[in-house]
């Protein structure tokens, strides 16, 4: 099923843990309306922007998945309104969250994940996007999330 027109939901579910566990991964129709609609206004607006393919490694987790891989209790991928992407054919996470700033997109939050990846998601129902961003660091064994792009 196409969500736009370069992402489907295949690749908006697929993850190699709920493979290998025997976790569903099973959107609801809710989620599928809000992966769209990650994908409609931030995910493909941002292919379009960067002329190469953007490549998501972890969208919808089920809650039992997220659990497995020790996500945020609270998680916008449960929702269906988060994906974590890579495009390493435009540049580096930063590269990518600088773009997606400069260029205005409706993401609610954008996080440069340790230095190696984005995670990017969009506001709850009809909230307006706040477009934060944030630096995600590992200090001491915990995880710091400061507002900003930070050098580490």
């Amino acid at each position: 099923m196409l969500l736009s027109r370069n992402f489907t939901l295949e690749e908006l579910t697929f993850s190699q843990t709920a493979t290998r566990l025997g976790i569903d991964n099973t959107p609801s129709a809710e989620v599928i309306a809000n992966l769209q609609r990650l994908c409609q206004e931030v995910l493909q607006p941002l292919r379009d922007l960067v002329g190469v393919p953007v490549i998501v490694t972890s969208g919808y987790r089920s809650p039992e998945l997220n659990r497995a891989i020790g996500g945020a209790p609270n998680s916008a991928h449960m929702q269906g309104r988060a994906a974590d992407i890579v495009v390493p054919s435009f540049g580096t996470p930063r590269d990518v969250i600088e773009r997606m700033a400069a260029a205005e997109l409706p993401y609610d939050k954008a996080i440069l994940e340790f230095g190696r990846w984005t995670h990017v998601q969009i506001a709850q129902g009809t909230a307006s996007p706040r477009r934060l961003i944030y630096t995600a660091l590992r200090q001491d064994g915990q995880v710091s999330y400061l507002p900003g792009l930070v050098i580490a």
